[in-house]
């Protein structure tokens, strides 16, 4: 009889309900409640290395769910505590959840549910969770505070659109400007409360507004002046009294925007100064920045934890169930999105960015957007998504740099005798392009030929463009 010990623990903000088992599934003991706190952490270790002792135990595992944050100061204390012989397992709570399913009319309760984890850890066969290493997680708190920054921007924007029609109903239908909220549009919302106010206006006066706001960026300002007053005229008139009120309201969510906008910025430069400590491959790519790469690689974390591409597609849910019965096949499947959801956001930004500024990946994104009528920018962005994670897979898994089709083609006819290497694409200093494990050395490979001739990247998402620092801020939920 193996004399094994299993301790399933359920975490809590307040307290850690402790759950002791034997190996035929017997309870040890009474369940016990330990606090989330240092002092409690060690009396939990204490029970558990009295309990140990006393019942001769060889082997102690010890298993928790990895939900949320709670668990992982726990984890570590554990897993770093040298008076404590165990096995410290994070657990998937999908895996928790289904082997619960097993058990019929059971109450849930913390005592309950460490139990569960108990008598899971006892059935063996344990899918682990992941956990990422110290470095990888402080990147990850700040990539996933932006995009907590960046959806409060979009339910900002998608607010004040709501009530924008009130008092500027072509402004929000058809605008004069291309940028909703962009610097001259905000700051002639926030001047004038209606647009009967602003149809007033001498076309002198918009047009010295308009240079003012744009710091020059509009080549014919007389017509964009035009254009501004026709739409303010084309607008339903509203009671003063209605758009007073609308007008502080707008005023104080677009201050709001702003105020979000500025972090998001300190933020990108913050990630791109973190972002200089890891030997990263993805900025190889032309179209990818700091950003995205640090978003990217925070969350895939160790990529051989992953046996292949479509592993890592199903982690970020960019797979497609299948609807088939019969001689029956369904043409709409549906995305998953059971997946990392911010592995998934910062996929799907990539890719709009790719489409945009890799012509590889633009060939790609234009062929699939003229395949089909329904939905076509949805389905070619999440599918162009798709085709970046085997990229992604494939740079981290070699730690290689990105090479453009034409010279991958040219090294696969390389051997043969075809194709040789010209002179002047001696920007190309080694056969194999790896990364060198120094982040702070400067590796003269393929990347000197990845990246366009006289271009300087911005410290944001998409390389080469810096309105595309927030491309996030438009990009329709999918």
């Amino acid at each position: 009889m193996s004399n094994k010990l299993f301790a399933g623990i359920d975490v809590s903000l307040g307290n850690n309900q402790l759950c002791l088992m034997d190996f035929e599934g017997n309870p040890v003991g009474k369940s016990m409640s330990f606090a989330n706190n240092l002092p409690g952490a060690l009396a939990m270790v204490s029970h558990l290395n009295s309990v140990m002792e006393k019942g001769n135990y060889e082997k102690l595992t010890i298993g928790m769910e990895a939900t949320a944050l709670y668990w992982f100061p726990l984890f570590n204390f554990l897993n770093s505590e040298p008076t404590l012989q165990a096995r410290v397992l994070p657990l998937n709570p999908k895996v928790v959840s289904n082997f619960r399913n097993a058990y019929a009319d059971m109450d849930k309760t913390d005592v309950k549910d460490s139990f569960v984890i108990a008598d899971r850890l006892r059935f063996g066969r344990i899918p682990q969770g992941y956990v990422p290493d110290v470095g990888f997680l402080a990147l990850q708190r700040l990539t996933r505070f932006r995009y907590h920054l960046v959806s409060c921007a979009s339910e900002l924007k998608n607010y004040a659109k709501s009530f924008l029609f009130l008092t500027f109903s072509e402004w929000n239908r058809t605008g004069p400007f291309s940028d909703l909220f962009g610097a001259t549009s905000t700051k002639l919302l926030k001047k004038y409360a209606s647009a009967q106010e602003l149809a007033e206006v001498s076309p002198e006066e918009l047009e010295a507004l308009l240079r003012e706001f744009s710091k020059g960026h509009f080549r014919n300002v007389e017509a964009k002046a035009a254009l501004v007053n026709q739409k303010a005229r084309d607008s339903f008139p509203v009671p003063k009294e209605l758009a007073d009120q609308v007008h502080l309201l707008l005023r104080q969510t677009l201050q709001q925007l702003g105020l979000l906008e500025k972090h998001i910025a300190r933020l990108d430069k913050k990630i791109a100064k973190k972002m200089r400590k890891f030997s990263n491959v993805l900025e190889s790519i032309p179209g990818i920045g700091p950003v995205l790469a640090a978003g990217i690689l925070a969350e895939v974390g160790d990529v051989t934890r992953f046996s292949g591409q479509a592993k890592l597609a199903k982690y970020a849910g960019l797979t497609w169930r299948k609807n088939q019965s019969g001689n029956f096949n369904g043409d709409v499947t549906p995305l998953t999105k059971t997946g990392n959801v911010y592995l998934r956001y910062y996929l799907i930004q990539a890719a709009q960015c790719l489409a945009q500024h890799n012509d590889e990946y633009r060939e790609y994104f234009h062929r699939k957007l003229d395949e089909v009528a329904r939905h076509p920018y949805k389905r070619a962005l999440s599918l162009t998504a798709r085709k970046f994670v085997r990229l992604v897979f494939a740079l981290l898994s070699r730690n290689q740099l990105y090479m453009a089709p034409e010279e991958r083609k040219r090294r696969e006819l390389a051997p043969k005798g075809v194709n040789q290497v010209p002179e002047h694409d001696s920007v190309v200093q080694t056969e194999v392009s790896e990364v060198s494990q120094k982040p702070h050395k400067k590796v003269k490979t393929l990347a000197v030929a990845a990246r366009p001739k006289n271009s300087a990247w911005p410290a944001g998402t998409c390389a080469g463009s810096k309105s595309s620092q927030r491309v996030g801020l438009h990009l329709p939920s999918l």
